[in-house]
């Protein structure tokens, strides 16, 4: 089963883009953030046109979940966690596993109200998996972080030493959720790669590789044997009018 994450930058912005990636990847599941729309007005048929069942949780210009499957969602749900009414989270049953997408709030500046915000998010998700017992069934957390956790998910860890997204207390939310027992898939499979999902669109960060991997698969360890790879697919991020992350893509056997 192959699975992909994606914060989009707006769904209806990107359509062409999404659609054609699609076409041309076939993925079974699909998971997007920021989808930036009301639930009225998602494009609904251009996935269903393409095999999909649709489960999505939106608002206007900001945030906004979606999950996807060519199998199906069974016990589809929003709004895990409180989130100040803003429309992070969306999980469902596709066939034996668990998925839960999510967008983790930015943050913004330290010691600011965004900030704190952000860090109570990750305290929030770990007491939900740890609740609902799923890190002992076939679970996947995935979706935008805006945390790099390690020096080598950033291209420059000194110059990078307090921005968002890699300031400590980030880094130490990330590792509190993840010591429950999750896995990270990409960090398994390419434990000494520096690969990046996110890239600044100023200052040709892209070009110069000047990026931070915030976007993440993780995986319950029920799942660890079937995990068969997982990397970041670059080329979508090469496109004219493309959002400034890239799609992370799993593959489970």
């Amino acid at each position: 089963m192959k699975i992909i994450t994606w914060n989009v930058n707006s769904i209806r912005a990107r359509l062409e883009i999404i659609a054609n990636y699609i076409d041309a990847n076939s993925p079974d599941v699909v998971a997007i953030q920021e989808t930036k729309v009301v639930d009225e007005d998602f494009p609904i048929e251009t996935f269903k046109v393409r095999g999909y069942d649709v489960a999505f949780s939106g608002q206007k210009a900001y945030n906004g979940v979606a999950l996807m499957s060519k199998f199906g969602l069974e016990n589809s749900k929003g709004n895990l966690i409180d989130s100040n009414n803003e429309k992070r989270t969306i999980q469902a049953q596709i066939n034996d596993i668990t998925i839960i997408n999510a967008y983790f709030p930015h943050g913004r500046l330290k010691g600011g109200e965004r900030f704190f915000f952000k860090l109570e998010f990750f305290k929030k998700m770990k007491n939900y998996v740890e609740k609902e017992s799923l890190i002992q069934k076939r679970m996947i957390l995935l979706g935008d972080f805006n945390v790099a956790p390690e020096e080598i998910d950033v291209w420059d860890h000194i110059l990078l030493g307090n921005s968002i997204g890699f300031m400590d207390e980030e880094r130490d939310a990330f590792r509190d959720l993840v010591s429950i027992g999750l896995i990270d898939a990409f960090r398994l499979k390419h434990p000494n790669e520096r690969a990046f999902s996110w890239w600044d669109y100023r200052d040709g960060s892209f070009r110069k590789n000047e990026g931070m991997r915030i976007d993440h698969i993780l995986i319950s360890p029920a799942l660890q044997s079937n995990l068969a790879e997982c990397f970041i697919d670059k080329g979508p991020r090469k496109l004219k009018g493309t959002s400034d992350h890239a799609p992370v893509v799993v593959e489970i056997k």
